[in-house]
């Protein structure tokens, strides 16, 4: 087995900055042994080279003394400490500009983007096909390196300060883009223009052909080297982030963390999940720490996921003026440390199944309302992306619902199974719209036209036996926004929720004249599948009223039973983990998120007397996993625990 797919990583990363080619690296290593880190991932080469490189298309940084890089490879292995060693070819120092302009990024006025003293390549410039591969079998043939990272690779559209900067439009992209589809490469991003979605095919097909070759001459040179980046295409860890951002549009994403790992954990059993949780507060802040208690929820989130420790700061830990996220750091590596055989080999087996848009600048706002929605409810799911559905053809039946959240498109090969499939599908947020006949086939529903002017419009929680949690409470009306589509039953279907019409709005006095319409907000099909042609998880994730959460669960409970594999009174604000880990035994983990309040994080409240029962499996023993070792716990039809006042985390081990 591949040295990563033993899935044990605990990883830091220290983005190091070219003065730091200085560091003393004794201390270094002793401060990655204080944290329980057992892989570092550190600066290489691209803009700066940490190393002597004999290349001419390296800038070496003038802080190094000797060989910075070889040196600290060599003492990290002595010290059992695995290396993958980060690249950036998204950039060049600007003294190669003037010999190479052939290299470089150009706007629409043929200008080049210049950062301070970079400039920005291109994928498909001779810098970043054919010089990088050069630098990577220098450092591969020079250094056992056991991994390589790739920092910002593919098309970059943005600067360091976040302006967008558009399309590149440098003649090796136009001369590709011309042999490949017989088109003039498109000079802005327009959804509607058939170029422009050619274009988007372009940029992955040609950062794809760049990950085949730099997998294939890692491979031919070392085969136990990690390949890995923020993509999927010919690399064995797939990384992510959880990050904040200054200007970052709210809500806060809380679920960050389990959101990425469970998108890699669900869509890729052969590569696994390393999402680093950023230190900072944002790029221009890298030298200040996000707060204590989000920084080890999303070590936390990591961890109970099944993917890999991964935590980033700037330069080294000595100079670093932010200490106060360190303790927590080592509390969470040295807990993994103690129970890795357990963690490594988390196996969720879930009976709701989560589609994912791979949309990364959309932030994919139905998605998270439903994700949410299923983790407040304590209701375990597997998460899958869109674009590798059609691979799980024969997964379908193992699950009871499959939910489509906001999912654009799907291939005919998924829509057919999907007709056929054992599983209740839901689809939210207007899925699959433009596919008209396999939502009449699936959903038993003819979508009519598209209405934007519904601001002041409701839903009718009818028939009041199925919506009980709200009808039976008095709640007649639950307003709507956001765009919808009329619909036309069709035979088999019955449509649930009528549409109230928006009446006069101002003064009280005037406001009245709402007549019910034959729209129905909710289609059931052959009492299995449920359509909703509106945005239920964008209105819950964006204003949170939990008027939307019991319409979504009360329409997947009409169709099928909503089972999980344990019943808890925890608060909606725990977010509960259960996944076999070994042979007859399973791990509940519990992280206690009542200190969130919006962006602000405070120490979460004391949990007294919660209370776990298993479902489908018979413990007969379980212990709580502890930083001093494995402690008994009573299993009495139940498990019953408290969490303290500052106690974020809790595990146990379930033998069955």
């Amino acid at each position: 087995m591949a040295w990563w797919m033993k899935n044990n990583i605990r990883m830091i990363q220290n983005n190091i900055r070219d003065i730091d080619g200085t560091m003393d690296i004794d201390r270094h290593i002793q401060w990655l042994k204080s944290f329980h880190a057992n892989t570092l991932q550190i600066g290489c080469g691209g803009i700066t080279a940490f190393y002597p490189s004999k290349l001419d298309c390296q800038w070496k940084s003038p802080y190094m003394d000797g060989d910075f890089f070889g040196e600290l490879v060599a003492k990290c292995h002595e010290n059992h400490i695995r290396v993958i060693s980060r690249f950036d070819f998204s950039k060049t120092h600007e003294s190669f500009y003037e010999a190479h302009p052939d290299w470089y990024y150009r706007d629409r006025d043929g200008l080049p983007l210049r950062y301070h003293d970079t400039v920005s390549t291109c994928v498909n410039g001779a810098y970043q096909r054919e010089r990088s591969l050069d630098i990577l079998r220098e450092v591969l043939m020079t250094y056992p390196v056991d991994g390589i990272f790739f920092n910002m690779f593919g098309y970059i559209d943005f600067d360091y300060s976040g302006n967008y900067v558009g399309i590149c439009q440098c003649e090796n992209c136009k001369k590709r883009f011309w042999e490949m589809y017989s088109a003039e490469l498109p000079g802005e991003e327009n959804p509607d223009d058939p170029v422009f979605i050619k274009y988007k095919e372009f940029k992955k097909r040609t950062v794809d052909e760049m990950l085949q070759s730099i997998r294939r001459l890692t491979k031919s040179i070392n085969p136990d080297c990690a390949v890995s980046t923020y993509a999927a295409t010919g690399v064995d860890i797939i990384r992510d982030e959880s990050n904040c951002a200054v200007d970052r549009p709210l809500p806060f994403w809380l679920y960050q963390s389990s959101d990425n790992v469970a998108e890699v954990r669900g869509s890729y059993g052969d590569k696994i999940s390393s999402n680093c949780c950023i230190n900072a507060v944002d790029l221009p802040y890298r030298f200040m720490g996000v707060p204590d208690q989000l920084n080890r929820i999303r070590l936390y989130e990591n961890m109970a996921g099944g993917g890999s420790l991964d935590w980033c700061i700037i330069g080294g830990f000595d100079e670093y003026p932010d200490h106060e996220n360190f303790d927590g750091v080592r509390e969470i590596f040295k807990f993994h440390e103690l129970y890795e055989e357990y963690f490594s080999r988390l196996e969720v087996k879930a009976e709701v199944l989560l589609v994912k848009e791979d949309e990364r600048r959309d932030l994919c706002p139905e998605y998270k309302g439903v994700f949410r929605m299923l983790k407040e409810e304590h209701i375990l799911f597997t998460v899958v992306k869109a674009e590798v559905l059609g691979e799980r053809l024969n997964e379908y039946d193992d699950y009871r619902f499959i939910i489509l959240p906001g999912v654009k498109h799907l291939s005919d090969s998924a829509m057919e199974v999907l007709k056929h499939t054992k599983a209740s599908v839901i689809a939210t947020g207007l899925s699959v719209e433009e596919q008209g006949t396999w939502v009449e086939e699936i959903f038993g529903v003819r979508l009519l036209e598209k209405t934007h002017d519904v601001r002041g419009t409701y839903v009718k929680t009818e028939p009041g036996q199925m919506f009980e949690d709200l009808a039976g409470k008095g709640k007649r009306w639950v307003f709507l926004d956001g765009p919808f589509r009329s619909t036309h039953i069709l035979e088999g279907a019955r449509g649930v929720l009528p549409r109230v019409k928006k009446a006069r709005f101002g003064p009280p006095e005037r406001c009245f004249g709402h007549e019910e319409t034959d729209d129905a907000m909710m289609v059931v099909n052959r009492e299995k599948n449920v359509y909703i042609p509106w945005n239920i998880g964008t209105l819950y994730y964006k204003l949170g009223y939990h008027e939307f959460r019991k319409l979504m669960l009360d329409g997947m409970g009409s169709v099928n039973r909503l089972f999980s594999v344990l019943e808890t009174n925890a608060p909606e604000m725990v977010e509960v983990f259960m996944a076999k880990c070994g042979p007859s035994t399973y791990m509940l983990q519990m992280i206690n998120l009542t200190g969130c309040s919006g962006v602000t994080f405070f120490k979460p409240y004391p949990l007294e007397n919660l209370r776990v029962r298993f479902k489908g499996i018979r413990p007969v023993r379980v212990e709580e996993m502890t930083s001093r070792g494995l402690i008994p716990a009573e299993y009495e039809d139940g498990l019953v625990c408290s969490m303290k006042t500052d106690q974020l985390y809790k595990a146990y081990l379930i033998r069955v």
